[in-house]
């Protein structure tokens, strides 16, 4: 499953993705202000929309379509800010949660693993038990953002079934 989350990130769309909205640059305060009002919004915001609507939240969508288990899934740059996601997201800045902190590093060759598997929790909006999944996106050797996969434990296969 982690080598599945792996190949999707290494996917060259993802990667350019990832390039361009590093790119721009958010100032911290421009990212706490959005992650604010998105908060307060519950994600009913322009900048919403136009994150959900954009090519690579529908590749991300069509990809982790093909699996059942797959729930889920939030593309951030280098920051931590949200640069795709197949359903709004309850906050825009995943920077400051351990999906993001406990895998990301821009040191060259990293020092932080190349997964981090949360623990289980009920998810309302897919109304299963989930573990977020956190895979790194790389340009060559340098980390340059993270891929989140919502998982439904229930639906993974398992090797003896």
């Amino acid at each position: 499953m982690v080598r599945e989350i792996q190949a999707i990130a290494a996917l060259k769309e993802v990667v350019d993705a990832v390039k361009a909205g590093n790119a721009k640059q958010m100032s911290n305060a421009a990212i706490l202000d959005l992650d604010t009002r998105w908060i307060k919004m519950q994600g009913k915001l322009p900048e919403a929309q136009e994150i959900l609507g954009s090519r690579i939240s529908a590749l991300l969508a069509v990809e982790i379509n093909r699996k059942v288990y797959f729930k889920e899934v939030i593309l951030t740059g280098n920051q931590g800010e949200t640069l795709a996601m197949n359903k709004v997201t309850t906050d825009f800045w995943q920077g400051n949660e351990e999906k993001f902190l406990e895998i990301f590093d821009s040191h060259v060759p990293s020092r932080k693993p190349d997964s981090f598997i949360s623990r289980a929790r009920w998810d309302d909006s897919t109304k299963a038990m989930i573990a977020k999944v956190s895979v790194p996106v790389y340009d060559g050797e340098s980390m340059i953002g993270t891929l989140t996969v919502g998982v439904d434990l229930k639906r993974v296969p398992h090797p003896n079934h």
